[in-house]
């Protein structure tokens, strides 16, 4: 989820815990659970400071990965509710824990339901889990949220108006789970097939949902809305052949992309001092673009100039993004 659903769920288990009399009645107490479940909701995704670091692509490659991980549930907990207690000494560390525990795990499942996904299950395995029944971004569940926190100023318990909060969020993600699968079952014999691959994204609207299928040689993207499917682009694989192609898989910023990314395609772009190889991942379209991608400009030699990988909303800014530095690592071998 996006980091305003993870501040928003953070102060909302704040007052979830507030059912705990000991924590009610305590208010030292319960500014520091406050503190603890909303530093708690977004920790995770503090393997932000990789990109501070090592650069944007080290940060796509990893982002969700090792910081999502089993041992990180604890690590980030401990490591919380530790700094936490030192500052509010008749706090319980115990219930500091556990409810930095809640509000780390709460972070890891709602990232796992969405597209793209985390390495939730390390060091067990370095799948992707992602099972795609919520957008990035809810607007409802946060619509919750916040009929939640008015009933909370208005002076109703914010206890058990949060309990009721997330039952409703958990019928609504039972609900968008029933209907993810009421969408794949529209989905034609043909495109049906085992060898291919077919990955629903869902979008804010419960009866409209992105789809790709690739198969042995070709993809197809498009919407399923209601009960009709819409495609909107189709693209043949691209040539094992091809040299400019093959040569941009040296880039290191494509080998990050490559690493968590899913239903990947790449084209190829002339410009005015040579070629631009672009590889895009299937799964997020806006309109006729596809935003995550890396992008390799090579000159009229075929010399690797500049690279990049990640968000490319408006593609007019991405020179700017590959005149930087940092962008033109390129792999040995």
């Amino acid at each position: 989820m996006d980091t305003s659903t993870h501040i928003t769920m953070g102060f909302g288990l704040a007052g979830l815990a507030l059912l705990d009399p000991s924590i009610d009645s305590n208010p030292q107490l319960a500014n520091a659970i406050m503190l603890c479940t909303v530093v708690g909701s977004n920790a995770p995704d503090f393997d932000y400071f990789i990109k501070l670091f090592k650069g944007n692509g080290m940060y796509v490659e990893h982002h969700r990965g090792a910081s999502h991980s089993i041992p990180a549930l604890f690590i980030w907990s401990l490591l919380i509710s530790g700094i936490t207690f030192s500052f509010f000494n008749d706090a319980s560390f115990f219930q500091l824990f556990i409810w930095t525990l809640i509000a780390v795990v709460v972070h890891v499942v709602f990232d796992i339901f969405n597209a793209y996904g985390t390495q939730a299950g390390r060091p067990f395995t370095k799948k992707w889990l992602s099972i795609n029944i919520i957008p990035l971004f809810d607007p409802f569940i946060m619509f919750i949220h916040f009929i939640g926190f008015t009933f909370w100023i208005i002076g109703f318990h914010p206890g058990f108006v949060f309990i009721y909060a997330y039952f409703i969020i958990i019928g609504y993600i039972i609900l968008r789970f029933l209907i993810a699968n009421r969408k794949k079952q529209l989905i034609g014999t043909e495109e049906s097939q085992p060898s291919n691959r077919i990955t629903l994204i869902p979008s804010i609207w419960l009866n409209k949902w992105d789809i790709v299928i690739e198969k042995e040689k070709s993809y197809g993207v498009g919407r399923i809305e209601g009960k009709a499917i819409i495609w909107y682009h189709h693209f043949d694989k691209y040539n094992n052949d091809s040299n400019i192609i093959n040569k941009s898989l040296k880039d290191k910023n494509v080998n990050h992309f490559l690493a968590n990314s899913k239903h990947t395609h790449v084209l190829t772009h002339p410009t005015s001092s040579g070629i631009e190889v672009r590889w895009i991942d299937l799964r997020f379209r806006n309109k006729n673009h596809y935003p995550y991608m890396a992008v390799v400009k090579f000159d009229k030699e075929n010399n690797i100039q500049a690279s990049y990988t990640g968000w490319v909303h408006n593609t007019s800014h991405l020179s700017e993004k590959l005149a930087k530095p940092e962008r033109s690592i390129v792999a040995n071998g």
